[in-house]
């Protein structure tokens, strides 16, 4: 049954808000018991209980999929901090971004969001001419073509997509205490920044942003980030346009997670653990153990 862009965009919003559940729990960012355990997809996730997160999550999911329609997101990442209590604020060391690279999506105006998608027939492969003594007496049937109203198994490849983030999740070190979230957006080089009255996204810190040589930092340069994480802070990350990168940006280690190509959908998924996390493990901190893989 056909769809609608907007019809897919519900999806994929719906599997980034239960991404974003999941990974709260498999991190350890909160106590495993405020968690409940559902199913999404005929797969196990976790759903936090607790309300104040969840209103945060879902308004911040709201937030992208404003930034979506627009296509200007070139990559969604949940960014892991520590700020142990005794640093100044704004102290923070970046020790995991996860990224899910939405590039790919697909640039729809206004005007098609509501407009069935309708699929071309897959054109059929030749078939291999048959040796000579095969074709006496016999008629060559025409390969049948794929079926264009068939539907695309989006649930299976989230449901996959769920159960290698946590298979992968599993390998990683575990973090220090003292760690907190924020909800982030790297933008296309060629976007604006989204300000404006309201302003869900705020600048980020120069370390996580691309940089244009002395403009690295500045939010004039055309850089965005997420809101403010669960505890008031202000932490978040995208990029401006620019070759320069910032000292956060990249990770020591990158695992990747899975690559998603279903309907309109085409989209990858990794984690990247930053230099932080493997400075603390090295200086002994005890908070961080070896990675398991």
């Amino acid at each position: 049954m056909p769809q609608s862009y907007l019809s897919h965009l519900h999806h994929f919003l719906t599997f980034l808000t239960a991404y974003i559940h999941t990974l709260l729990a498999l991190r350890d960012l909160y106590p495993r018991a405020t968690f409940l355990t559902a199913r999404f997809h005929n797969t196990p996730i976790f759903q936090s209980r607790h309300p104040t997160l969840c209103t945060w999550i879902t308004d911040a999911v709201s937030a992208v999929r404003t930034e979506l329609l627009a296509g200007t997101v070139a990559r969604i990442a949940v960014v892991i901090y520590h700020l142990p209590p005794s640093s100044p604020s704004g102290a923070t060391k970046v020790l995991e971004r996860h990224l899910i690279d939405v590039s790919r999506f697909p640039a729809v105006p206004k005007q098609d969001w509501e407009t069935d998608i309708v699929f071309a027939p897959a054109e059929p492969a030749p078939a291999p001419a048959p040796a000579p003594d095969q074709t006496k007496g016999k008629t060559k049937t025409k390969p049948k073509p794929l079926d264009a109203d068939t539907p695309v198994d989006l649930a299976e490849q989230f449901r996959a997509a769920l159960i290698q983030l946590t298979t992968r999740c599993g390998r990683l070190a575990p973090l220090p205490p003292h760690c907190s979230f924020s909800l982030a957006l790297e933008l296309k080089d060629d976007a604006d920044p989204p300000v404006g009255h309201p302003q869900p996204w705020i600048p980020v810190q120069p370390s996580l942003q691309k940089t244009r040589g002395a403009e690295a930092g500045s939010a004039a340069g055309g850089s965005a980030g997420a809101e403010t994480d669960e505890n008031g802070r202000s932490n978040s990350s995208s990029n401006s346009s620019g070759p320069a990168e910032g000292a956060d940006l990249g990770g020591a280690r990158t695992t990747p997670i899975r690559a998603v190509e279903a309907g309109v959908l085409r989209f990858e998924m990794w984690v990247e653990e930053g230099k932080a996390k493997f400075e603390m493990q090295a200086q002994g901190s005890g908070s961080v153990e070896s990675s398991g893989g």
